[in-house]
């Protein structure tokens, strides 16, 4: 049997939003509740939430909020790399699953994603067993990103800054997700991103 597991990574400071973005509000709940919702109705059968080390970080209690099980968190290894950290974390946890086709990395602030845009990448991955699945609109990758089974283990142990970096050593075959859904290009950095994101 294989399957998917999906990391959402929810470990970041929010500087530039200048508050807890992932508690923010969004629909009927909050970031972090849309996209646990969001994916689920996706189809994944596994999701992992990257959070602070930090007991007492508001994406902490929101989950505790949300009764995610502790089986379906996990603090960052490395808060000073950064979303590489959460990236290295995600991997590391995913490489205890030999079940895995793919791990997906998924950014803790794209609630504006339409649900079908998963739903795709689900089934991308599906069918694309070794292969790293992108996001791709006009031309331009973006995030979800899926990476096949076989790099988490390198991932795992990198010690590059960043994915875009550590991808670039890899020599493995791509099949990308043509989406019109531009979302996959924006994330929430701002307040002005998340109003843009409201919007969509």
């Amino acid at each position: 049997m294989t399957s998917t597991l999906v990391a959402i990574l929810a470990a970041g400071e929010s500087r530039r939003m200048g508050k807890p973005k992932l508690c923010l509000p969004w629909k009927e709940t909050t970031v972090l509740g849309h996209l646990l919702e969001q994916w689920t109705k996706a189809g994944a059968e596994k999701i992992l939430v990257i959070h602070p080390q930090e007991k007492t970080a508001p994406v902490i209690a929101e989950l505790d909020r949300l009764k995610i099980p502790f089986g379906q968190r996990a603090a960052t290894l490395a808060p000073e790399r950064g979303m590489m950290g959460s990236v290295v974390t995600a991997a590391s946890w995913a490489t205890k699953d030999s079940s895995l086709t793919h791990l997906i990395i998924a950014l803790g602030d794209q609630p504006h994603l339409r649900t079908e845009t998963l739903r795709d990448l689900l089934d991308l991955c599906a069918a694309s067993p070794g292969k790293i699945v992108r996001c791709v609109h006009n031309g331009k990758p973006g995030h979800p990103l899926a990476l096949p089974a076989s790099l988490l283990p390198d991932l795992s142990q990198t010690s590059s800054a960043t994915l875009r970096d550590f991808l670039g050593l890899q020599e493995r075959p791509v099949v990308d997700l043509t989406t019109s859904d531009s979302g996959i290009l924006l994330d929430l950095d701002t307040p002005d991103d998340y109003a843009k994101a409201s919007s969509l």
